[in-house]
């Protein structure tokens, strides 16, 4: 018996039990101690010692996932000593973790916009997707899109491959954003509810409309007060609109007052109203002026006639409706950058003959957009580099008329090792134009500071020694603490994209102070960069990445563009973008949301460069189709090898070599495909960095994602799962922490099987056959259609089916509708076709999975359950390892999923047989436990004499074992053990077999006991509610008896009919003959999953009228006259019961793009003809409750009688589509 011990953590007096560890019970009181090591799935191993604590009177530090707790134990888990270890264990890790948290094109955007992430959602044509993605960062994509810097262009890896293209990233913003805007479920952002706070935002520049963007999302009232008649600062009075157009511009502006900002145009602060007004309305306020006011030359004469800054000059053409005419003119820009770009370009559209563009560094070292030189010198630009303006030459009235210049030559590397222009010596030459425009700066213009200043109580905003506000540089607030600024008026003249990012940090501190928070940066987090071990060449990634080159954005053509029509003219279709998103090299981590090591390495502020030295690279194993390993990210926690081991028991994984050298490895062969791994998943689910990971069949992002729990739809173990979607498209799925699965653990089907759910061939209305082709007709023509069959014709010429997929209130109303609407009993699943009755009430005494650990040994009888049911062979295999738990596998097949991992393999060739055998000797040696078989069991004389009946050299010779004391053994050893499960499976069993392992436990009294009896396994996720529900012509709801009049009398009662049919149901022989005309086959695929397709399509043809309700264009769809489509049990809600007899309820999680859940289409039929509605699936359940019958616990068992095997498998993946399309892709994926 287990001791309660008290312990002092953080002088707090705990209790624990005898045995746990510290780590253990700090867990269960909410006391968090990181670690990297341990799995409560897993026994402690500690490698990680990240979990140390200090531990009074113990010398150093302990790990606490391994010391166990004592009496009077003293523990501190945040002492600085602590701290201080844990610091120097991660930065020991992260000295050898050669790998990237995040691309570097998302590292270079000043916004710190997902480039990644969003990237990954166009490649799934999920375009307003990607706009929720960018606007978390950055609210103006569409104007990002045409006119943003593109620093992360420049950092692209892509760069590295001989392409001559970084991947297109602002071509795919431009495309999504302009997607999103003429969509009509366009991106909103959610707001928060209404502070009551009020925030003054000076200008509607691109600063002062991001500020307001992320103000508004914060729920605070944001008016915007700008000085010209229109909105967009310097991108309407900069930018020309054959760049960026104004009704685009415009577009983005009424996206942020949609959100209730407003903008009060032509109001100038110190102008037209003061400071003194925005005190007393508004509780902070965030300047957001930009820098406008343009520079000169700065060289002598510049002040002649014919010299503008080239921003007034801009400016002056929006402002204008009139444009100037530049025709036979000469005009000179002085500059390097953007701006010089637009006056450059602009002259040639106002008609200027020739334009120089003189620059006073070389092309290379210009700061503008290279596609905007490119672009400018097709426009006819041409260039003086290295050269500089001296003079401006006057004519006798004062206007330009030429410039003195002087060649220029790069001198000697300075200290950065730049080189910087000197002049050539008598290289003066004189340049005639007519037209001089400055793009060489600009300045801020403050003229409001006195009267801000003036009307201040709290404080002064100053200026710098440049002429900029002054504002800390970490939270960007002024010396006024309510006032807070952003943008070029912070930093001079500099990109969109910067002031974007300005915008944001001035919004958070300014919502810090309206709501009392201390003011400070978003906390910074750890980030690990390739790049901080060595620089990135092309031999890196010339081997590792197919060469494709970019998609070139559409352009006018150069003559057609003097005007200011829009140059750049957007990817034409979604392919193309598809295309070009395809050729991201995904070089951020995919476990960047959900990595343990960047969290700790940021909580601890480890450093990756602590400890710089030699470390080690590997390239990523792609090999196995569903997990890639990546030894980069791997920091020999040893978790993955672990799990394999102690939970799967596969043991496909191992470390090889020792110390620094330490890698994870398949432990067989040199590819994880080649292994025993079994492809559960289990390694990617305990790995706390991304070392071992999905392989996924598209970009996985990272992106945040939205989850739901659901019931796993394939095997009848009933496992909860976590599925992680974004609006809808799964990105991975998990286990959730289930009432059957409690570990969290799931196998491949759960984990990989998902790809259906992002099917885009998915049937989402009525299809209807018209001369030989599907039409989508309206849901009262199907309804009316299936109405008229159901009332016409011989109601036993019709026959109803319902798949093991569907929930219990589908398949109830499914043979509700056969009995009470349609008056007949021919009901069944093609699942049990020709396979008898015998399953029947097999699973009423399953042993509890959790029991598996008070066995002593357990047989697997026909049963791959390491393939079928993994997470029932997880128990297994997890009590085989840890309790000594001996397995035993019988066996008709070559090769069992299970054998290498068993303590004992017999091969037999025939299951019936081979039981009958056991039973035979056990009764003819009177062997039975008679006190338990009198008490518990019925019909044994009966049972007894039938058996000795048979031969037992007979039934020696055809079970197939070498000899007969094989079976002897096996007969006496099963006996004598006290704690014995045997596990068997319908999928590879016939009825009969399954009745004669039944009678085998009652024969050698296993049932009723802990640790022993049965566990009879089924094929699909609701088989059992196929009996539960009466979905078989001798079985009514509550797995009653159909036969006894009492209980049709009780149902007809119940359904408000006088009588209700009885009969031989849906039989393989009325298939076989045609009997039935009509046939309604809700989720099943008989023709796809037959074993004899030939057979089952002539059964399935000839027919007068054939109703299908499935989810895709199934091959038993394709021969139906009408289609209806199905719903998942997450969108519809519903009940499971799993092969336990354990029913788990399904929440309506997800919206259906179908009209009507498959339940209420069923319900809405049998509401025309005469049946009252039901008005929620819950009320369905509910109706089924309350027709079941008391469940008798003194009921006994009997024995079942049985002649000869019946093992007649007509169909594969329990005749379901869905379990047929991921076994096919699955032993696809292996072959290729």
């Amino acid at each position: 018996m287990s001791h309660t011990l008290n312990i002092i953590i953080n002088d707090r007096i705990v209790q624990g039990t005898e045995g746990e560890t510290i780590l253990a019970v700090a867990r269960r009181e909410g006391l968090e101690i990181p670690t990297l090591c341990d799995d409560p799935r897993l026994e402690p191993y500690t490698s990680c010692y990240v979990c140390v604590v200090e531990i009074e009177g113990m010398r150093g530090m302990q790990p606490s996932c391994s010391t166990r707790i004592a009496e009077g134990m003293k523990i501190k888990t945040h002492s600085e000593k602590v701290l201080k270890a844990r610091k120097t264990a991660l930065d020991l890790m992260l000295s050898n973790h050669y790998a990237d948290c995040l691309g570097p094109c998302k590292q270079t955007c000043p916004a710190g916009v997902d480039v990644q992430g969003y990237i990954s959602l166009i490649e799934k044509g999920m375009f307003s997707e990607a706009i929720a993605v960018i606007k978390e960062t950055n609210p103006l994509p569409a104007i990002c899109g045409r006119v943003c810097v593109r620093p992360c262009e420049v950092a692209c890896r892509r760069n590295l491959l001989d392409e001559g293209a970084a991947v297109g990233i602002d071509y795919l913003k431009r495309f999504a954003a302009d997607y999103d805007l003429n969509s009509p479920e366009k991106y909103r952002p959610v707001l928060k509810p209404e502070t009551g706070k009020k925030v003054a935002v000076i200008g509607a520049g691109p600063g002062g409309l991001s500020a307001a963007f992320f103000l508004r999302k914060e729920g605070h009232a944001v008016d915007i007060f700008e000085a010209s008649p229109a909105a967009g600062g310097w991108l309407r009075y900069g930018i020309p609109e054959y760049r960026l157009p104004n009704d685009l511009l415009q577009r983005e502006v009424d996206n942020i007052t949609e959100m209730g900002a407003n903008i009060h145009y032509n109001q100038r602060l110190g102008d037209t109203f003061s400071y003194s007004e925005i005190k007393e309305k508004y509780n902070a306020t965030i300047l957001a002026i930009g820098s406008q006011r343009g520079t000169s030359i700065g060289c002598e004469g510049d002040d002649a006639e014919g010299v503008y800054a080239g921003t007034d000059f801009l400016k002056s053409l929006e402002m204008n409706a009139a444009k100037p005419d530049f025709r036979g003119k000469t005009v000179a820009v002085i500059g390097g950058g953007n701006t010089a770009m637009d006056c450059c370009r602009t002259s040639r559209r106002l008609g200027a003959e020739k334009v120089y563009v003189i620059y006073r560094r070389t092309e290379k070292e210009m700061p503008a957009n290279p596609i905007e030189i490119h672009e400018s010198k097709l426009e006819g630009v041409e260039y003086l580099f290295l050269t500089l303006p001296l003079k401006v030459q006057k004519d006798e009235n004062g206007r330009i008329k030429s410039m003195i210049c002087m060649r220029m030559e790069l001198g000697e590397p300075d200290a950065s090792g730049r080189r910087r222009p000197v002049p050539v010596e008598g290289s003066e030459f004189i340049l005639p134009i007519d037209l001089a425009l400055a793009a060489i700066g600009q300045k801020t213009d403050v003229h409001f500071l006195n009267d801000i200043n003036s009307n201040s109580t709290e404080g002064q905003l100053v200026v710098n020694k440049w002429g900029d506000l002054d504002a800390d540089k970490n939270t960007l607030q002024t010396g006024i603490p309510s006032m807070f600024a952003a943008g070029d008026g912070v930093t001079g003249p500099a990109t969109l994209i910067q002031a974007v990012a300005q915008a944001r940090v001035a919004a958070l501190s300014c919502h810090q102070y309206l709501t009392g928070q201390a003011i400070q940066p978003a906390p910074k987090e750890f980030i690990s960069k390739r790049e901080n071990f060595r620089e990135q060449t092309f031999d890196d990634f010339s081997e590792k990445f197919d060469r494709q080159h970019r998609e070139e954005m559409p352009v006018l053509e150069p003559d057609n563009r003097f005007n200011f029509n829009e140059v750049e003219l957007g990817y034409e279709t979604e392919e193309v973008a598809v295309k070009e998103a395809a050729r991201c090299l995904e070089c951020g981590c995919t476990a960047y949301f959900e990595c343990d090591l960047k969290k700790y390495s940021t909580e601890y502020g480890a450093e990756q460069k602590h400890y710089e030295g030699e470390h080690r690279e590997y390239d990523v194993d792609f090999r196995h189709p569903y997990i890639e390993i990546d030894n980069n990210k791997c920091i020999l926690c040893a978790r993955c090898v672990r799990i394999c081991r102690e939970v799967t028991g596969a043991n496909a994984l191992g470390l090889v070599n020792r110390g620094f050298d330490t890698y994870v490895a398949p432990s067989m062969g040199d590819s994880l495909a080649d292994s025993k791994c079994e492809s559960c998943g289990l390694c990617i689910s305990t790995c706390p960095t991304g070392a071992i990971s999905e392989n996924k069949l598209f970009k996985p992002g990272p992106v945040a994602t939205e989850s739901y729990n659901t019931i796993c739809n394939y095997c009848s173990v009933g496992c909860t799962l976590e599925v992680h979607h974004r609006k809808g498209f799964v990105m991975e799925i998990k286990g959730a922490e289930g009432l059957i699965n409690d570990d969290g653990n799931i196998c491949r089907y759960g984990r990989f099987g998902y790809q259906y759910l992002n099917d885009k061939n998915r049937i989402t209305r009525p299809m209807l056959k018209k001369n030989g082709k599907f039409e989508p007709v309206a849901w009262e023509e199907a309804f009316a259609l299936i109405e008229k069959n159901l009332k016409n014709g011989n109601p036993d010429e019709k026959a109803f089916f319902a798949g093991a997929r569907l929930t219990n209130e589908e398949q109830y109303l499914v043979q509700k509708l056969a009995r009470a609407g349609a008056k007949t009993n021919n009901i069944g699943s093609f699942h049990y076709l020709g396979r008898g009755t015998n399953y029947t009430k097999l699973s009423r005494a399953n042993v509890p999975f959790a029991e598996l650990s008070e066995t002593r040994r357990v047989y697997l009888i026909g049963s791959e359950i390491s393939r079928d049911n993994a997470v029932a062979g997880f128990h297994v295999w997890n009590n085989h390892l840890r309790n000594g738990l001996v397995t035993d596998v019988v066996t008709t097949e070559e090769q069992s999923s299970s054998a290498h991992k068993a303590d004992h393999i017999l091969k037999i060739k025939s299951y019936y047989h081979f039981v009958k055998a056991v039973n035979y000797y056990l009764v003819s040696q009177g062997l039975e436990n008679g006190l338990y078989i009198r008490d518990l069991i019925d019909n044994f004389d009966e049972y007894r004499e039938q058996l000795l009946k048979e031969s037992w050299d007979e039934l020696v010779k055809a079970s197939g074992v070498d000899r007969a004391e094989t079976i002897i053994r096996f007969a006496v050893d099963y006996n004598n053990e006290m704690h014995a499960v045997v596990i068997f499976s319908e999928k590879e069993l016939s009825g009969r077999t399954c009745a004669e392992i039944f009678n085998m436990a009652c024969i050698t009294g296993k049932h009723g006991k802990t640790g022993s009896g049965l566990i009879l396994l089924k094929e699909k996720n609701n088989t059992h509610g196929l009996h539960d529900m009466g979905v078989m012509p001798n079985l009514g709801p509550g797995a009653t008896d159909w036969n006894d009049p009492f209980n049709r009398s009780t149902f007809a009662f119940h359904w408000g009919v006088d009588t209700l049919p009885d009969g031989q149901g849906c039989t393989l022989n009325g298939m076989r003959t045609n009997r039935f005309k009509q046939l309604y086959i809700f989720g099943e695929d008989p023709a796809g999953c037959a074993v004899n397709k030939e057979e089952t399509i002539s059964m399935l043809s000839g027919r007068e009228f054939i109703v299908v309700q499935d989810h895709f264009m199934t091959e038993t769809a394709e021969m139906a006259d009408l289609i209806l489509p199905a719903t998942y049990a997450f969108e519809s809600g519903g009940t499971f019961t799993n092969s336990q007899r354990v029913i788990q309820k399904v929440d309506r999680s997800m919206k259906s793009p179908v009209d009507f859940d498959s339940w209420k289409q069923t319900d809405l039929l049998l509401s025309r003809l005469g049946f009252a509605p039901a008005e929620s699936v819950d009320d369905v359940t509910l109706e089924v409750a309350s027709m079941l019958p008391k469940y008798c616990t003194s009921s006994k068992l009997k024995f079942r009688l049985t002649e000869e095997d019946n093992f007649n498998p007509m169909f594969r993946h329990g005749c379901d589509y869905l379990g047929k399309r991921f076994d096919t892709e699955f032993e696809e994926m292996f072959v290729n």
